[in-house]
């Protein structure tokens, strides 16, 4: 078999007009394969044996580890909380739609709750 090929995925919090100056300081990596148009690879991540890892960063806090989900309802990231299981994680929707993973591009993340943040796509390395 051969090994599964992942990308890092850097994401940073988007401004809005709440937050003028931006949330530069919080930030999303995580790792996922990409299909031949750069899509995510859902094939890959049923084949792939390994979590593909994520993290979240905010000011004044330790980082967040967590992993990227797949399911019926699309792509989600989780974040390890309060103890749980990272399996039993809430997760948090990626809305993205084609051609989100480029630099640049806006994706908006959907957290536990139903609120929505947009995020800027600053690196696909």
């Amino acid at each position: 078999m051969t090994a599964v090929r992942l990308v890092e995925v850097s994401l940073v919090r988007a401004w809005s007009p709440s937050e003028p100056d931006g949330q530069e300081g919080n930030r999303i990596r995580f790792r996922m394969a990409l299909d031949a148009q750069g899509a995510p690879d859902e094939a890959a991540w049923l084949a792939d044996p390994d979590p593909w890892p994520a993290q979240r960063e905010a000011p004044g806090a330790p980082p967040a580890e967590g992993d990227v989900a797949h399911d019926e309802e699309g792509w989600s990231l989780r974040f390890a909380q309060g103890g749980l299981p990272l399996a039993d994680a809430p997760p948090h929707r990626i809305l993205g739609g084609a051609g989100w993973l480029r630099p640049g591009e806006v994706v908006t993340i959907r957290g536990p709750e139903g609120g929505e943040v947009a995020w800027r796509v600053v690196a696909v390395a």
